[in-house]
């Protein structure tokens, strides 16, 4: 509570309670007692309802389940959107997979087929020289016969 004097009242004091102004300085205990008596009087008013529904339990039921059916219906929308959103992804990487790997398949043929190349290569250079070798051997030895 906050005490506040007015300009106007210098002698009274205004308390602020809950966002009302409330003047209190009973002059006695029996102007306190009629204070709370009108305070209580006030209190006990009958409340005014503005606008009277036919079954509040019923509607706001119906209308509470309504909502909720249409958010699981948007979650599951939205979860269903982004699966479809994935699968579509996985798939389109998948075939990028199986290019790249086919790809590699076909560098790694024609790396094998170079490589047996290489090889049979290698193997007429050492035959090649092997037959040579033998004719030079064979040269020798026959200039060898002659002197």
């Amino acid at each position: 509570m906050t005490s506040v004097t007015t300009n106007e009242e210098s002698k009274r004091h205004m308390t602020q309670s809950n966002g009302h102004a409330v003047h209190f300085q009973p002059a006695s205990e029996e102007a306190l007692v009629n204070d709370i008596k009108e305070m209580a009087a006030k209190i006990r008013q009958p409340l005014t309802v503005l606008e009277k529904v036919r079954d509040p339990d019923a509607s706001f039921e119906q209308k509470s389940h309504t909502l909720m059916l249409e958010s699981v219906d948007k979650i599951t929308s939205a979860w269903v959107d982004e699966l479809v959103s994935l699968r579509d992804n996985s798939k389109v990487i998948e075939e990028m997979v199986k290019e790249q790997a086919d790809k590699v398949k076909g560098e790694m043929t024609r790396l094998h087929l170079l490589g047996v190349q290489a090889m049979r290569e290698a193997q007429r250079g050492h035959e090649v020289l092997q037959n040579l070798g033998n004719e030079l051997d064979a040269m020798m030895a026959g200039h060898a016969k002659t002197h």
